[in-house]
């Protein structure tokens, strides 16, 4: 019975994560083990999600009660863990969940501290699932990714569920996502679609990539293609690193009978959404240049045109802070591209 390393990255939104954990809790399939990363600015989440190991959290507010109720009841077994505490050290831990405290430098970096952790104790047969916290999972999820690698010939794909929208529980979010050369722009494919079953077949293009909500892989596939790309911070780290696997001949697909319902976004937003939503517009806009000059540099006129109408409509919203950020992060990669070619 294989392992799989489920990863959450917590930033400051534990209720979130603790409703993701119960559903995964409630799930079919226990073997095993949650790795938690909380890369929060204060100590806030880490106390809470310490409360709810300890069975002393309370009730928790979900529109799937289905999935997430009956609550736990008992105490989980656990460690909590400095991420330096976890880098140091070769031993290999039997908790069912460990609690990380890490400094926040992105998505791929958090991620990537779980990782690393697998990559020094994990075996050839076990998996790793990187589950968006903001998420709730249907009881037969798990077992449904598994069952994909069941005819032993599957362990070259890392692959991505269903995702269903979490306020509207029998609407599609994405089966999968596809990328424009042309624009640097990604797009969910289904979204906003009633699911009648029109996805339960669908098979990967070229140009589809999976949504980083939710990525199941073969410890193999990890040990191959190795972890993300820590300079993304936040956004288009899948994309890079499926085209970097894609090089190694690892390919991708998706498993429709597992399904997941997605927030979106819910990490971002915040008490100081404003805030937080120019952080997300920056990373996105920036990581959108940082991406096409890596692995489409002759599409970066076209990019930076359409980024240009980008720019214009927040000028014309009047977030002049931001669009200043913005340029000088996209012309700063553009000049040191120039120096790096110029050598």
């Amino acid at each position: 019975m294989s392992k799989v390393y489920i990863i959450l990255v917590n930033y400051k939104k534990y209720s979130d994560t603790v409703e993701c954990l119960e559903s995964i809790f409630k799930n079919y399939y226990n073997n095993f083990q949650v790795l938690i990363v909380d890369n929060s600015p204060d100590l806030s989440s880490l106390t809470n999600l310490s409360k709810w190991l300890n069975n002393q959290y309370g009730q928790i507010p979900t529109l799937f009660e289905d999935l997430v109720y009956p609550l736990n009841n008992k105490l989980i077994p656990h460690a909590t863990l400095m991420e330096a505490e976890l880098q140091n050290s070769a031993r290999a831990y039997q908790e069912q969940v460990l609690l990380i405290r890490a400094e926040n430098r992105g998505f791929a970096a958090a991620n990537n501290i779980a990782l690393n952790y697998i990559l020094k104790t994990g075996e050839k047969d076990d998996f790793i699932w990187i589950l968006n916290n903001d998420t709730v999972i249907d009881k037969y999820s798990l077992t449904n990714l598994l069952n994909f690698y069941s005819n032993g010939d599957s362990y070259d794909k890392l692959i991505g569920a269903k995702l269903m929208h979490y306020h509207d529980r029998n609407t599609l979010q994405a089966i999968a996502a596809t990328y424009n050369k042309w624009l640097g722009i990604t797009k969910h494919i289904g979204d906003g679609e009633t699911d009648v079953g029109q996805y339960d077949k669908y098979e990967v293009k070229k140009t589809d990539y999976i949504v980083g909500a939710c990525m199941f892989l073969p410890f193999e596939y990890l040990q191959k293609v190795g972890v993300l790309n820590e300079q993304y911070f936040l956004f288009y780290e899948e994309l890079d690193w499926l085209l970097s696997a894609a090089k190694l001949n690892l390919g991708y697909a998706v498993q429709p009978k597992a399904i997941i319902y997605h927030k979106e976004g819910s990490t971002i937003r915040g008490a100081k959404e404003s805030k937080n939503m120019d952080v997300a517009d920056y990373y996105i806009n920036v990581n959108r240049i940082r991406f096409t000059l890596k692995w489409y540099p002759s599409y970066i006129l076209s990019v930076c045109t359409g980024l240009s109408y980008s720019l214009l409509k927040r000028l014309i919203q009047g977030r002049f802070k931001l669009v200043l950020s913005i340029l000088k992060g996209t012309l700063s990669l553009i000049f040191k591209r120039r120096i790096i070619n110029n050598k």
